[in-house]
């Protein structure tokens, strides 16, 4: 529950700084990874995110619906790659300076130790879940 509160905390902050740039947190990381990545694919997306199919396909509705991610021609014809728009451009770069607001606010009401310390927990915890096989309840004694 821990995580998941903290995790509402920071979405919040960071929908309330990217409110007037008309696109969500998820929607800004998407575009920002795609325009880093160039062309992919959904696979490829989720593996970066971990987001389970569903919510990754309703973003990239989202994005597509709006003008701001394309399909690509990929290798395999059974493959839809998807592809940042000029349009996505734009509204990534009108968003890039709401995000730093956001992230230097996160940063100012911690100390410098807390953040690295934040960082650091992510990782361990984001790694930790991606590597626990499903369906397996393990009982730590106290």
């Amino acid at each position: 529950m821990a995580a998941r509160r903290a995790a509402r905390a920071v979405t919040q902050l960071y929908d309330r700084h990217l409110r007037a740039s008309e696109v969500e947190v998820t929607q800004f990381a998407l575009l920002s990874v795609l325009q880093g990545m160039g062309p992919c694919s959904q696979a490829a997306i989720s593996r970066r995110f971990t987001l389970d199919k569903t919510t990754l396909s309703r973003n990239l509705k989202v994005l597509y619906d709006r003008g701001l991610i394309a399909l690509a021609v990929a290798e395999d014809r059974r493959e839809r790659r998807y592809v940042v728009t000029p349009a996505g451009q734009q509204r990534l770069a009108s968003a890039r300076p709401r995000w730093r607001e956001a992230q230097d606010q996160l940063r100012a009401s911690m100390t410098p130790e807390q953040w690295d310390a934040m960082w650091q927990a992510f990782a361990v915890v984001t790694a930790a879940a991606t590597a626990a096989p499903p369906g397996v309840v393990s009982r730590r004694k106290s």
